[in-house]
């Protein structure tokens, strides 16, 4: 795929805004799986009370999770190229090596996350004809899928803020270079005059 988008251009902005959204969501989604996992499973053995309900809000969790980060989906490689370009302008520090480390995590996050896309519509498209949306035959499937992806999206929730970061960094670091041009001397005029001997 060809990247196109150019770090602080309108639609980079854009897609850091969506992801800001994906972000508040999904810490929504993980707050509100967290309560009702605490309340319907054993405190010290943490086993489900009732399996079948459990596997159910699990399930709505990761699809909720994956309908939340539909739009970053199409644009999640170029949002982590652009940081990987950044942090490639970046002076070295423990902190820009944390967070190329971070980038990396979304780099292969997103790999996984079209690879598993790929593989359900593999799935989907071999699927008898009776197995329409609603159906045992349809929705099984579908719920793996979505399981497979949900710690790909849970990467993304986690490490997501670094593109944020990076993003500051550089652009604090373009200012100051910017800063730094408009205060340079300028560099001494040619003579107009040639001095011949």
């Amino acid at each position: 795929m060809t990247i196109t988008l150019a770090p602080g251009s309108p639609a980079h902005r854009l897609y850091l805004s969506q992801l800001a959204i994906y972000l508040r969501h999904s810490r929504q989604i993980l707050a509100a799986w967290d309560h009702y996992s605490a309340r319907h499973s054993d405190p010290e053995t943490f086993q489900p009370y009732d399996e079948d309900a459990y596997g159910l809000r699990q399930q709505k969790r990761d699809a909720d999770t994956l309908s939340a980060f539909g739009r970053v989906y199409y644009h999640a490689d170029e949002l982590v190229d652009v940081a990987e370009r950044q942090l490639a302008l970046l002076t070295p520090s423990d902190r820009t090596r944390r967070y190329a480390w971070q980038v990396r995590e979304l780099r292969y996050a997103t790999q996984r996350l079209y690879a598993v896309q790929d593989d359900w519509l593999a799935v989907r498209d071999a699927l008898p004809a009776s197995a329409r949306p609603g159906t045992k035959a349809y929705e099984e499937p579908l719920a793996e899928s979505y399981a497979e992806a949900w710690h790909y999206l849970d990467q993304w929730a986690i490490h997501g803020q670094a593109l944020f970061a990076v993003n500051a960094l550089a652009e604090r670091q373009s200012r100051a270079a910017g800063r730094t041009a408009a205060v340079a001397p300028p560099a001494p005029a040619a003579d107009a005059a040639v001095v011949r001997r």
